[in-house]
């Protein structure tokens, strides 16, 4: 809802906000986007739904960083690291010492990923007709259970298979 050409919203619960907007126009812009890079963290917009529950929803997606172990330097672009990065989740950040190229044993590259999905051991970089294997390494993923979609536990301790 516009109030003198502001958009209102409201904090619900810790991390959920409810957002109006004037028309459906601004709606579409926002909803294009997808998720915005808040730095440090990320603003992910999902569709209100009827009876919404907050608890009830599943929490798929975690920050974390990956290495692109090996990877040559002449790839140690910004742009082209979150583009390798891209195979694997939504990239966030480049570590700086991958930045400055102080460290050269891999680049460091914080991403977003969807614990719910497949997750690489190693991505297909291609360039200019040359593609090689670039192995991806995860610091600290967090248990992800994939029977009932939650963070902190796999599927052998489920509270909801193992009560």
């Amino acid at each position: 809802m516009e109030n003198n050409g502001k958009l209102e919203n409201s904090a619900l619960w810790q991390g959920v906000y409810d957002f109006h907007f004037d028309s459906t126009e601004d709606l579409k812009n926002i909803w294009t986007v997808g998720t915005v890079n808040l730095k440090p963290g990320l603003l992910r917009f999902s569709q209100w739904t009827k009876d919404f529950k907050f608890l009830a929803q599943k929490h798929t997606h975690f920050s974390l960083w990956i290495r692109l172990v090996e990877l040559p330097q002449e790839y140690w672009w910004e742009r082209t690291l979150k583009e390798i990065a891209s195979a694997v989740g939504t990239p966030i950040d480049i570590d700086g010492s991958t930045r400055n190229r102080t460290f050269g044993h891999y680049a460091r590259i914080l991403v977003d990923i969807d614990l719910s999905k497949k997750a690489y051991d190693e991505v297909l970089v291609e360039h200019d007709g040359f593609a090689f294997k670039v192995e991806v390494q995860y610091e600290r993923r967090p248990l992800f259970c994939h029977h009932c979609y939650s963070i902190g536990h796999n599927i052998t301790t489920c509270r909801w298979l193992n009560p």
